[in-house]
């Protein structure tokens, strides 16, 4: 069986990890694998793995951001100092990890998952190995990146993107490239819902992510108040934590809506999948995304979603005004309407609900086996 080992930045909640972990475990069936993670974070691995992909951890260190942030609010210059020496050296030693990784494989397949880790991966990957580039982000046509794809990919021998969209964006920018293979490998559910019953969905608008900027959630609050009078009996939920939520619930609190909008918190998938059963609509409100895992899960749970139709993401996966409403990017008035035309019909949800979990099934992991083993053979 061959050896595929795939290199992590860790294995704690979030979207890549999930689909990190998901390719393990579907890679199991058929051949070695091994996640490389270079830091072993409190928590992870967070999603389940198959019993029969091993783990490696390179440092015992892990990021001290919360440490450094503490230190900045404390204005303690001691310990400021302190946290930031920390901090380059555990950068300094994660990037030398990886090369020393990579370095020490001489068969089989390595898959890197990040741009600084592929850039690692065609400059020190061995001849004998098929190396395979990640990324799980929009380039968004960022300087950095289009100057790595154009002059440090050149020994990478298949790079994929989540979409078919990004696919093609980078051939144009790679095009001078003539080795490297680019391809669509999106994310995929590894398993769908059973049971999934529209009739006992709450009167529920729920979101998901990390209490981040880029998610949005502040425009989001702003367009479920711009709907609750008119649907006194709903509310919003949004699951997730980080930095944003003094933010968030100064907004919810200057709105007036403390009785009608909730901040869940960090939730594991467990809990995520049961808000998903009992809610009626999902709501995106990202300002950037790759290819949301969080949709998928959306859909796998019959969830009409309203999302802002950001320039990579969403349109991917949703099908306007079939198993959701994809709206202009910042037009807050739109996604109101759309919010609440959803709130205001029950048959219109039920008959986008049934069709997103018809819709789903295109990222199965079944369809996205034949594409891995396509790739990296026997």
């Amino acid at each position: 069986m061959k050896n595929v080992r795939i290199i992590a930045l860790h294995l704690a909640y979030g979207g890549i990890e999930k689909a990190i972990i998901s390719t393990a475990n579907l890679l199991a069936d058929r051949y070695n694998v091994e996640i490389i993670s270079v830091y072993n974070m409190p928590g992870g691995p967070a999603f389940p793995l198959d019993e029969r992909v091993k783990v490696r951890y390179l440092l015992t260190d892990i990021p001290n951001k919360d440490e450094w942030k503490a230190a900045v609010k404390a204005k303690n210059p001691v310990a400021f100092i302190r946290e930031s020496a920390k901090s380059v050296k555990i950068l300094r030693d994660k990037k030398q990890a990886v090369i020393d990784t990579v370095k020490s494989i001489h068969d089989g397949v390595i898959i890197t998952t990040r741009n600084e880790d592929n850039v690692v991966l065609s400059e020190y990957g061995d001849k004998n190995v098929l190396k395979i580039a990640q990324l799980h982000q929009d380039h968004g046509f960022e300087k950095k990146l289009v100057n790595d794809f154009e002059k440090r990919y050149g020994n990478i021998d298949v790079f994929t993107l989540l979409t078919p969209g990004l696919a093609e964006e980078v051939k144009k920018i790679m095009r001078n490239n003539t080795h490297t293979k680019i391809m669509c490998v999106p994310n995929f559910l590894e398993s769908f819902p059973e049971n999934v019953k529209l009739d006992e969905k709450e009167n529920t608008v729920l979101a998901a992510g990390r209490l981040d900027p880029v998610k949005g959630f502040d425009r989001l609050i702003r367009c479920f108040a711009m709907v609750s009078d008119q649907a006194p009996d709903w509310k919003l939920k949004i699951a997730g934590a980080g930095d944003e939520r003094e933010k968030l619930e100064r907004i919810i609190d200057e709105l007036k809506l403390s009785e009608k909008v909730s901040l869940l918190g960090k939730l594991d998938a467990e809990g995520i999948e049961n808000e998903m059963r009992k809610a009626s609509v999902f709501a995106m409100s990202s300002h950037s995304e790759g290819f949301p895992f969080v949709l998928l899960e959306a859909k796998s749970c019959g969830l009409p979603t309203v999302a802002f139709d950001v320039r990579v993401g969403p349109a991917a996966v949703l099908k306007d005004g079939e198993d959701g409403f994809l709206v202009k990017d910042d037009d807050s008035e739109a996604y109101s309407q759309k919010l609440l035309q959803l709130i205001s019909s029950k048959e219109l949800r039920d008959k986008m609900a049934q069709k997103a979990m018809e819709n789903v099934r295109e990222f199965s992991s079944q369809r996205l086996y034949k594409i891995w083993t396509d790739i990296i053979g026997d």
